[in-house]
Parts: C-alpha cells; structure tokens; sequence
C-alpha cells in the first residue's frame, strides 16, 4: 500500500513539474525570440558540459555510496569536499563562458558587463542547480520521496516565476537563466534543511562505521576518470554541435532547432525523471546489497525489463502526437519544428535506452566500457556536422544524423554491456512497446494537426494519451521484474 501511495505521489508529483515545464516552453517562446532562444541554448550548452563531464562522474560515485554514507553517519562530511569542487567547477566555466562570450560572434555581447553578467549566471546555475538534483535525488534515493517531490516541485514554480518576472522586463537568454538561479537556490537550501534535520534525528550509535575518503585514487581512475570521457562524447553528441550550428545557420535558425529537439527532450524527461525517482533507488539498493555478479545482473535485468518498454510507448506517443503538442506548448513563431520533436522524440528514445544499459558499467564499476559507444557517436555527429557545411544541408538532415548517431550509439552499448554483464530481455513486452512505437513514427509522417484549433488538439492529445496509457498498461501487467524490483528496503535506519 505504501509502494502504491508513493508511486502515485511521485506520479502527480512529477505530472506537476511536467505542467511547470510545459509552461515555461510556453512562456520562454512567448517572451523570447527565436534568436534570443538561440542564444539560451548555447548558455545552456556550457552548463550541460560541466554537468555531464565535470560532476556527473562524481554524481555518480555518491549515489552508489549514498546508502551506505547515510548508514554509518558521515554523508554530510563528505559532501562538504564535494562543495568544494562544485564551487571551482562553477569558477572555472564562468571564466570560459565570459572569454567566449567577447569572441564569438554568434552571442551577441556588446559590452564587457553583458559577457560578464553571462558568466556569472551559467557559473551560479552550474553550482546551485548541481546542489538542488543531488540533494533532491538523496532525499529520494533514502526513502523520503514525498519530501523529494515537494521541494522539486517548488523549486521548478519558484525558477518560473523569477524567470517570467526577469525574461518580461528584459528579454534575453541572461535574465531567462537568471530566473532558474533563484529557483535552484530555494530548493537546494529546502532539501538541505530536510536531510539535515533528519540526520539530527537518527541515533548517535554507529555500526559498522566506514572509514575511507570521499574519492580514493582507484575510484577516480577506474571509476570517474573513464566516465568523465564517456560523458564528455555524450555531450558532444547531444550538445556540443549547438556551436557549430550557430555558426552554420545562426542563432535563430538554432532557436528554432533547439525547441523542436526540447520539447521532445522535456516530454521524454517527464517519463525518464519518474523512473529515476521511484525505481532506481530499490535498483541503487539492491546494487549496494549485491553479493555476487548473478545479484547484479538479476537486478539490472528487472530495471531494462520494467523500463525499455514504457520507453519506446512514450516515445511513440510523442511522435504521433507532435504537431498537436507544438500548438498547445509553444508560441506562434515555433510552430515550424514539428518535424524536428519527431526527430527529437527517436533521438530521445535512443538516448533513454542507452542510459538504461549503460547502468551495467556503473553498477560494477567498469566505466571505461562507456567510452566506445558515446565515442561512434560523437564522431558521426562530428563527420556528418562537416559534410553537412560542406555540402549546404538543411537542418532536417542533420537531425536525421542525430537520429543514427543515437541508434549507432545506442546498438553498441548494449552489445559493450552485455559483455560485461550478461542480462535477460523480456523480448514478448519490448517487442510489443517497440512495435507500438513504430506505428506511431509511421502515423506522424502524414497525419498533422496544423489547421485545429486548441481544443480540438487537446481532444487529439486526449485520445493519444489513452492509446499510450492502454499501451502501459498492457507491458506493465503481471510484470515480474516489477514486483522484484520492488521488494527491497531503501533505508536500513
């Protein structure tokens, strides 16, 4: 009863931040113009670069440690050297971002104090916004998932709020980001009260204290050092060729290309963050628990077996659903990426199924297995961006690159994983998600809602939201894996 009830808070909880989401696209494209959205874009690309390749490796290490930092009493000790090197992180990408910013001539910084402003606000984001999904996610990871939820939650309508407040009065990329550092801020500090006040709580006995430091030596190169390079391709796939496409096209192009990929990308985030937040703590859990290889690999089975079906259903549903969703979500001047939230919606698809598999390397430890994939991918992305230049391809064509830069990576992770960690498909349930998906992409190539009006598109929604959920419904049914991922404690105290 308790698994359901959390299940269900996390759900509307999440539903929620969705609804928040949705309304930021809709009042960013309402506020800014294609190339100030642009111009968002490429800020935004510093932060991801810095999350992806500077933190998330660390990120890493702590959620593995989390339980057991937790249990012994010296979580809090290790998280404060952990601040440490998010502040020098931050430092270190507010300098780039501020050399960039006086030498390019695709972000528009007239004057010293602009360049300076764009600087100080990614490094702000970059630190507060690290804070507020670690703290946020540990709250989940032990256990208190309503307090997790709450405090994302206000932090998404705080950030909209000061971020409509800014973007109104000022209509740049630099007051948008503005906006999301004042969100970040708040529900970093209201998740940092809750675990402190918990930890108040617990008893003062130890048992089984673990006496090690925060990173060893061993866990930096076997672990994080290797990760680091995995994620570092993975950026540059995702993310690194917004560069070149300002460049190529221009920021307002961009913008246009950006929102298209986002929606899709903040719809597949809607599904991904749930499962993030209820199943891969028991999944973390029962990592930490494992006593031998068969444990691990019983375990990562369950989480691809639960999740890669409900994947391809969303993905589907976002396809087929496109145009209807560009109308609601996003202003006039937007309506022309429908076909790049089809892209965007393989792209994310691929990019969900990669990351579930990749969590075979991180559960043992062998990260460097991540390198090759997010590489294949990186250089497709990178050969096809120069091609493209040089043979004058339209933007349409380089998300079709994307789209097989992700199948490539994606194909040869699981066949890299696999290796390391053998793992049994339920074939019957992701054929039947896959096949769903597939005649979702084959009805968005004719079928387009570009002459409704908003109610007509939110009845077309409707009716794709009860396929997608009758869909759910039929992969999830006396799903095994479920009922096994679920039957572990997260919190020994």
């Amino acid at each position: 009863m308790l698994l359901r009830s959390d299940f269900i808070f996390l759900t509307f909880g999440r539903i929620a931040t969705a609804l928040i989401a949705i309304a930021s696209i809709r009042t960013m494209t309402a506020l800014l113009s294609p190339a100030d959205y642009g111009q968002w874009v490429l800020l935004a690309a510093f932060q991801s670069f810095c999350v992806l390749f500077l933190i998330n490796p660390v990120d890493q290490h702590i959620f593995r440690k989390t339980h057991a930092w937790w249990d012994d009493g010296t979580l809090f000790k290790k998280l404060k050297v952990y601040n440490l090197y998010v502040a020098t992180v931050s430092a270190l990408i507010a300098l780039v971002v501020i050399f960039w910013s006086q030498n390019t001539r695709i972000y528009d910084a007239k004057f010293f104090e602009l360049s300076l402003a764009a600087g100080l606000v990614v490094g702000l984001v970059v630190y507060l916004t690290t804070w507020n999904v670690l703290l946020s996610y540990t709250l989940n990871m032990l256990g208190h998932r309503r307090r997790s939820v709450i405090w994302m939650v206000i932090s998404a309508l705080t950030g909209l709020f000061f971020s409509t407040l800014f973007a109104y009065y000022y209509q740049s990329a630099v007051s948008w980001m503005l906006g999301q550092v004042f969100g970040a801020a708040f529900g970093a500090l209201g998740a940092w009260r809750v675990l402190y006040k918990l930890s108040a709580n617990l008893s003062s006995e130890i048992f089984n204290p673990i006496d090690e430091k925060f990173l060893d030596t061993s866990t930096i190169k076997k672990f994080c050092i290797p990760l680091a390079g995995a994620t570092g391709f993975m950026w540059l796939q995702n993310t690194g060729y917004r560069f070149w496409a300002g460049e190529s096209w221009g920021v307002a192009e961009l913008g246009i290309f950006a929102i298209g990929l986002g929606v899709a990308a903040q719809l597949s985030a809607v599904v991904e963050t749930l499962a993030v937040q209820f199943f891969y703590p028991y999944f973390a859990r029962r990592i930490s628990d494992s006593k031998s290889e068969v444990e691990t690999s019983s375990a990562l089975s369950d989480l691809i077996n639960v999740l890669a079906p409900v994947y391809a259903v969303w993905a589907g549903f976002n396809a087929a659903c496109a145009s209807a969703l560009l109308e609601v979500i996003t202003d006039q001047r937007y309506h022309g990426a429908v076909t790049f939230v089809v892209f965007g919606a393989m792209i994310e698809f691929l990019r969900c199924l990669t990351n579930l598999w990749s969590n075979t390397a991180r559960a043992v430890q062998r990260t460097k297995g991540l390198i090759l994939p997010y590489a294949l991918g990186a250089v497709i992305v990178c050969v096809g961006a120069i091609a493209g230049g040089i043979w004058g391809m339209k933007l349409s064509g380089f998300a079709f690159i994307l789209v097989v830069a992700g199948l490539v990576t994606c194909i040869a992770m699981v066949i890299q994983m696999r290796q390391v960690l053998p793992t049994a498909v339920d074939m019957p349930r992701l054929t039947l998600g896959i096949s769903f998906m597939v005649c979702c992409f084959m009805l968005s190539i004719w079928l387009t809602t570009d002459h409704l009006n908003l109610a007509q598109n939110l009845y077309y929604l409707l009716i794709g939201a009860v396929a997608a959920t009758t869909m759910l419904i039929a992969v999830m049914w006396h799903n095994k894996a479920l009922s096994r991922l679920l039957a572990v404690e997260l919190s020994s105290r």
